[in-house]
């Protein structure tokens, strides 16, 4: 939505976290899983036990137990939100947890049960009907959207047709082609509803009979024209039912289930990223990652008021999901969004219901002052002594000209009449009230005043749970202050409970450290699976393209790039500049001086024995000789001789016996036949 050239401040508003605890299944109870999850509703505080460590304690801004039903949390967090959409506002609703937590059934409901969207549907015609008038006029019309392995599917169309995401600049994604139901009444938006679950899809796995197996987002949009000031304000309401994360080994998912799934956990790992990062203050946040975070960019740090629900099961054998959701959920509170009142948008479909309803008034009133004109006076007859043949021409160009005009009325008739229906049907889809008697009539006196009551009783008790939570923050930083000590043995005592906790705190840290670490890893084995498997088909599908397409299309389809915008493939244009492109020189590989194409080309036949270069060496027969070195030579007598003398005048010097002689001579001898041979070498 574009948003109005009148400036506007913008405050800062964090997610609003709910959690809902479901009770426990029949199958959980027959197989005996205990209880792990405690809800204190009056603090907004879960405690889980963990059987291996410490127990964790997470704060939101509002808890609720089983015991709780969906009237007294749309009434206590989702009713100001609604009533700040029909001040113009942006409000999203989402339900974020493991499968088969609920989430379905607190957004859709049960037709005993109604869920948060039905109710949302009452609400606002209710309101609309009690603030009827004439001075003020309201548009309300719905969609109805899937996101199914990543692509986006019209629930609301008849063949479900598949939808692109597109982005602007300054608003973000949005989806131009999806079809827009204008309803008159609550009625009319639960037919569209249920219409749109019909073409959902759906399946069993082993932990919910009924699983959805894709993201379902409902669109409200309301508009409001005033009349006395002549502004239009547009409310978007976003109400998602988010399919759960699953594991394979608890649901069973395979084939078509097992794909479904890894589709499904992607898209949410992706949403996790968004809040990590969106927590952080990142400078990045990546939106883009999947078409899920990209249709709830502006509800998720953007200009909305946003609610998100976490729904978490109490068994102990899904701990490690409800951990996860509840870490997820803490992160999310520290999101800042920054919502503005829509005011004079250039989109908005009032207006131009407005202007088309003005300008078939207008056409109407001046087809009215034409047929209010005078007409022409008949021609006076002529004399029939003057013109005796004529008087029968002329009683015929009469008769004539009369049924024309009469048939140019009756024509006028019909265009007017039709122009005053399409007045009507376009005026049928606007409300406006007269006077706002007629209205209240369907809505008793005593069920208004009971809603602001309610109103106000929810609103105090969202002040008693911030108020608890801030007792309960300041009282551990007072009691250091406050605390006095008759001796040391009690301040020593204090300050070691003391010392137990933060020691107990610092556990629980490097175990919440260590459990992501172990969740991380896990996430990235299932990545890595997911990446096997998507590499896999695209080889496959490679192979298939290598096999079909032609060798002069494969230029072509190496051209294509991906264009995030319009989420499709596209061709760019060729680059022709208009001038042939120098071409490289040919050149001789190997060749010691350059060569003739006819030389580089096939050698003719007459020719063969005249090009040598087409001559291949001949391979050289292998011999079985090994090269053996030759004998060494005997040393010439005149060394020999003065060698010996050396020998046996060293031998003298340094005293040696007789017995040492003969095997002197013979060491000496052999010194003397190396020496020797290395001579004459």
């Amino acid at each position: 939505m574009e948003k109005s050239a009148r400036p506007r401040t913008a405050l800062n508003e964090c997610v609003k976290v709910v959690v809902r605890c479901r009770p426990l299944s029949q199958k959980e109870k027959n197989e005996g899983y205990e209880e792990v999850v405690k809800v204190w509703p009056e603090r907004g505080a879960v405690q889980v036990y963990n059987p291996k460590g410490e127990d964790k304690l997470f704060t939101y801004d509002a808890a609720y137990d089983c015991t709780a039903d969906t009237q007294t949390i749309y009434d206590e967090m989702v009713r100001p939100l609604v009533a700040s959409v029909l001040d113009g506002f942006n409000g999203c609703v989402f339900a974020y947890g493991q499968t088969g937590t609920g989430k379905t059934h607190t957004m859709e409901g049960t037709p005993d049960d109604e869920g948060i969207i039905p109710r949302a549907f009452r609400h606002l015609w209710a309101h609309i009907e009690n603030t009827a008038s004439p001075d003020v006029t309201h548009l309300v019309s719905c969609s109805y959207v899937e996101l199914y392995l990543e692509d986006v599917r019209d629930l609301l169309s008849k063949d479900c047709k598949k939808l692109t995401i597109r982005g602007q600049e300054l608003n973000g994604f949005y989806i131009p082609e999806m079809t827009s139901v204008v309803c008159r009444s609550a009625a009319d938006m639960v037919r569209a509803m249920r219409a749109g679950n019909r073409h959902r899809a759906a399946g069993r796995t082993d932990m919910n009979e009924h699983s959805s197996r894709s993201h379902a987002v409902f669109l409200v949009t309301v508009e409001t024209a005033h009349r006395a000031t002549k502004r239009i304000r547009v409310g978007k309401l976003n109400l998602v039912d988010l399919a759960g994360s699953e594991r394979q080994r608890k649901t069973g998912a395979s084939a078509d289930r097992l794909r479904e799934a890894s589709r499904i956990n992607q898209a949410l790992s992706s949403l996790g990223n968004v809040i990590s990062a969106l927590a952080e203050n990142s400078p990045h946040v990546p939106y883009r990652d999947s078409k899920l975070t990209r249709i709830l960019q502006d509800s998720l740090g953007g200009n909305s008021k946003t609610i998100m629900i976490a729904n978490i099961g109490p068994a102990a054998y899904n701990y490690d999901e409800t951990i996860t959701t509840l870490r997820y959920a803490h992160r999310a509170k520290a999101i800042k969004n920054k919502p503005v009142r829509n005011e004079d948008p250039k989109d908005a479909k009032l207006r131009e219901y407005q202007a088309e309803i003005e300008r078939l008034r207008a056409l109407i009133e001046e087809r009215r002052a034409a047929d209010k004109r005078p007409k022409k006076a008949p021609r006076p007859k002529q004399p029939q002594t003057q013109q005796p043949d004529n008087s029968e021409e002329d009683t015929v160009s009469i008769e004539h000209e009369h049924i024309l005009a009469e048939s140019t009325i009756e024509q006028e008739k019909c265009k007017t009449e039709e122009l005053e229906q399409l007045i009507k049907s376009l005026e049928d889809r606007l409300v406006q009230g007269g006077g706002g008697k007629d209205l209240l009539n369907n809505l008793n006196e005593t069920q208004i005043i009971l809603e602001q009551r309610n109103m106000e009783i929810a609103e105090r008790k969202k002040r008693e749970v911030e108020m608890q939570q801030k007792i309960d923050l300041e009282e551990e930083t007072t009691a250091i202050v406050t605390n006095t000590f008759a001796t040391l043995q009690q301040e020593v005592d204090h300050k070691t409970q003391r010392l137990k906790k933060c020691l107990s705190k610092y556990a629980c840290l490097r175990e919440e450290m260590v459990e992501q670490r172990e969740a991380h890893d896990a996430e990235r084995r299932e990545h890595e699976a997911l990446q096997a498997a998507l590499l896999a088909a695209l080889r496959r599908r490679l192979l298939v393209a290598d096999g079909f397409v032609p060798e002069a299309g494969r230029a072509h389809v190496l051209r294509l790039r991906y264009n995030d915008d319009a989420d499709a493939w596209q061709l760019p244009p060729a680059r022709h500049s208009g001038v042939e492109p120098l071409t490289e020189r040919p050149l001789a590989s190997g060749a010691r001086r350059p060569m003739c194409t006819l030389a580089l080309g096939p050698a003719p036949a007459r020719r063969r024995a005249e090009n040598l270069l087409d001559l291949q060496p001949l391979p050289l027969p292998a011999t079985a000789r090994r090269y053996t070195p030759p004998p060494p030579r005997a040393p010439r007598p005149q060394v020999a001789v003065a060698v010996a003398d050396t020998v046996k005048k060293e031998e003298v010097r340094r005293g040696g016996g007789a017995r040492a002689r003969p095997a002197t001579a013979a060491t000496a001898h052999t010194r003397l036949g190396t020496a020797a041979t290395a001579g004459v070498r």
